[in-house]
């Protein structure tokens, strides 16, 4: 449970962040991730637990068929694209600009890398 909460923070916390810095395509049509409400976070969070999980779930079923612990982490990337295209596309279904979307899915995508390969080395060496 804890985990989860960690979470949402998380995203929370980077969706702001990333709000801050990024560009909108269109800055008259394009809503402020400040004006988001805890439905729409929500929904991203959901979204980008489903990639989690896909990476997770993936790179561990293919660890043992590559030498090197990057190349299931790269493969387990390449076979959930689907599911980061999803939460870009949640994102900007919501009414918030490309810019934001893209640069939100790269910090879940880095995030995701980041948090797999310690996983990843621990199975290979038989942990």
């Amino acid at each position: 449970m804890t985990s989860i909460i960690k979470l949402c923070i998380a995203l929370a916390t980077m969706a702001l962040a990333i709000a801050a810095f990024a560009e909108s395509d269109d800055a008259s049509a394009a809503r402020s991730p400040g004006d988001m409400s805890v439905e729409e976070r929500m929904a991203m969070m959901q979204t980008a637990s489903l990639y989690d999980n896909c990476i997770y779930s993936q790179a561990i079923a293919k660890v043992g068929e590559f030498a090197d612990i990057r190349q299931a982490a790269d493969f387990a990337m390449g076979e959930c694209r689907s599911k980061l295209n999803d939460l870009e596309a949640t994102i900007t279904e919501m009414g918030f600009g490309s810019n934001y979307a893209t640069a939100f899915a790269n910090r879940v995508r880095n995030r995701a890398a980041r948090k797999i390969l310690p996983e990843l080395a621990i199975r290979k060496s038989g942990g």
